[in-house]
């Protein structure tokens, strides 16, 4: 004999797990698009990041005088409600940003804080 198993029991269950994971779907969709990342944010970013690769050869105060309203004017944003994607111009010597203006560094921008190189 099988064991009783009450179907509309597991019906209900899978029903609200369904239902929770819908839940925490809307909610990281709705933390996406409230936390998407603006502007001043890549480019606080970009200059924390150019200040960590020059190794201290910038000092702190240049960097905010100089190189956060610098990457704030050249960084172009996608934004695509949930993540914004930037772009900015690819220096990697003087010929580089001369001859090609269109070599770009591209950034995926998430939750304010997260940067990721594409």
């Amino acid at each position: 004999m099988e064991p009783f198993v009450d179907e509309h029991a597991v019906r209900n269950t899978k029903t609200r797990r369904f239902r929770n994971v819908l839940i925490v779907i809307g909610l990281l969709l709705v933390a996406l698009a409230v936390l998407n990342p603006t502007r001043e944010d890549f480019s606080d970013f970009a200059a924390n990041d150019l200040h960590d690769k020059l190794g201290g050869w910038l000092p702190g105060g240049a960097t905010d005088l100089l190189a956060r309203p610098l990457l704030n004017s050249i960084a172009e944003r996608d934004n695509y409600i949930l993540f914004s994607v930037y772009s900015i111009p690819d220096i990697k010597d003087g010929k580089t940003f001369i001859s090609d203006i269109q070599a770009e560094k591209k950034y995926l921008g998430l939750f304010k804080r997260f940067f990721f190189e594409l």
